[in-house]
């Protein structure tokens, strides 16, 4: 793996573990803050890791999260919370343009998924908005989908429908099995069929994200809404599970402990630069009452999260040009257009299930 891809994927790691953990996790706060500052020392010694069998299984983990959360996405919330990303962003990108010599585009590409996966680690329910979203879905693109074909668009948007028929098709095979197997093996088979999809559309050369997304939406719309045409309750799988949570707690020490991130005087300032940025944006944001910053003031484990992450992106983000600039931007794109996708997906098919119990009701 690259050293980008290297970053990248211990940043989704550090967001992830950062996100919604439980008071038995309390020690695991401690840890990761380890594993974060081993990133300033020169490993002992240098591990081959099998970085793609690593991405292939953590990956689906993480995609499944972020799929059952859009489930419940959110899509109407206060302008001042629109306009508090938006400061929150610029902000943030500025402190690398002009601090960390970042070009401008660049900069504010960092910005916005900076200001992402702030929101996402200030989020306390389980449902996500879209600006949550996009941050934690662009690092994944670049993870997975680098070989993106920018010469041949249609090439590509082809590769997500073909993904999108491969999470269709598994989620109609899960559907039919879970019919015949005990309720308590629900969990195991979606699971199952996460994967799968994952892996298929990944040998297939199809959008693997896709599959995964698609395939989670129509397995909850077909499986989970009663013939009535009431939804019926969802619990997205948490990832403080504590065998899961503590495997990846354990690969993200790992991975820290495998990378070296020389500190210059410069990157000290704008990590200084960042925590006050992430202070007054909490602080003003309390102020003008956006719900997810109004518990900091009397939690400040919570507080020391968005610090930590803060702390952590601003030290991990790659600063060379390893990824081309139009691939970036190609991925934000795709982070913002998939949510979008998904919930007129997600529509469609309500509506399609619906007519299904009206004509099923007429000819009764």
């Amino acid at each position: 793996m690259a050293g980008y891809e290297h970053a990248l994927f211990l940043l989704l790691l550090l967001a992830f573990l950062l996100r919604d953990q439980e008071n038995r996790h309390k020690s695991s706060l401690y840890f990761v803050v380890g594993g974060l500052l081993l990133v300033l020392l020169p490993p002992v010694i240098s591990i081959k890791v099998p970085w793609s069998l690593i991405l292939a299984l953590v990956l689906p983990w993480i995609l499944w999260q972020s799929a059952l959360n859009w489930l419940n996405i959110k899509w109407k919330f206060p302008g001042r919370e629109i306009s508090l990303w938006i400061i929150t962003a610029i902000c943030l990108g500025l402190i690398t343009v002009f601090i960390g010599d970042l070009p401008l585009l660049r900069g504010t590409f960092f910005g916005i998924v900076a200001a992402s996966m702030f929101w996402q680690m200030s989020s306390r329910g389980e449902i996500s908005n879209p600006l949550e979203v996009i941050g934690p879905l662009t690092l994944v693109f670049l993870l997975v989908e680098t070989s993106i074909p920018l010469g041949e668009p249609r090439l590509y948007f082809g590769s997500l429908f073909s993904g999108a028929g491969v999470g269709i098709v598994l989620a109609v095979i899960s559907i039919a099995l879970i019919k015949k197997v005990p309720p308590k093996y629900e969990g195991w088979i979606l699971l199952g069929q996460v994967y799968l999809a994952y892996w298929i559309a990944l040998t297939l050369k199809t959008s693997p994200i896709a599959a995964l997304l698609i395939s989670v939406i129509v397995f909850v719309e077909f499986h989970y809404t009663q013939p009535e045409g009431n939804e019926a309750p969802i619990t997205p799988a948490r990832l403080d599970k504590r065998l899961p949570f503590f495997i990846l707690l354990v690969l993200f020490i790992f991975t820290a402990w495998q990378i070296h991130q020389p500190v210059s005087l410069i990157q000290w300032f704008e990590v200084f630069l960042g925590l006050c940025i992430g202070l007054l944006v909490a602080i003003i944001g309390q102020r003008i009452g956006v719900p997810r910053f109004e518990h900091l003031s009397s939690n400040w484990r919570s507080a020391l999260k968005l610090g930590i992450f803060l702390f952590g992106i601003l030290l991990l983000w790659p600063r060379g040009s390893e990824l081309g600039l139009l691939l970036i931007w190609v991925a934000l794109g795709l982070a913002v257009f998939l949510p979008v996708l998904s919930a007129i997906l997600l529509a469609a098919l309500r509506d399609l299930s619906t007519q299904r119990n009206e004509k099923y009701m007429d000819d009764f």
